[in-house]
């Protein structure tokens, strides 16, 4: 077994984002929210198959099972992802609004 760095971690939690689909930058994340994610896997004992399902995973595929943080992650990844809708929805509308009264 490997003990990972905190620098080794944080970047396993960074992919594991990315492989959600979680932008860290979104409104839709509170620090304390992402602060608990981050102690969750820095508290984790998984760190070899983390890193060894991170070096294998296809590109957005979900984290697995065994990942600390994969309710978190798609929790989040939805929140952002109904936000995103919704605000595409406003431009369409707002499309439509615009191009119904030429």
């Amino acid at each position: 077994m490997k003990v990972d760095t905190i620098d080794e971690r944080l970047a396993l939690f960074g992919r594991m984002l990315e492989q959600a689909g979680v932008d860290v930058d979104s409104p839709t994340l509170s620090e304390r929210e992402l602060r608990a994610a981050v102690q969750r896997c820095l508290g984790c004992q998984a760190g070899d198959e983390c890193r060894a399902w991170v070096a294998e995973a296809s590109e957005n595929q979900p984290p697995p099972g065994f990942c600390r943080n994969v309710e978190p992650f798609a929790r989040w990844a939805e929140r952002q992802a109904d936000i995103e809708f919704a605000s595409l929805s406003e431009a369409v509308c707002s499309l439509d609004a615009a191009g119904s009264g030429s």
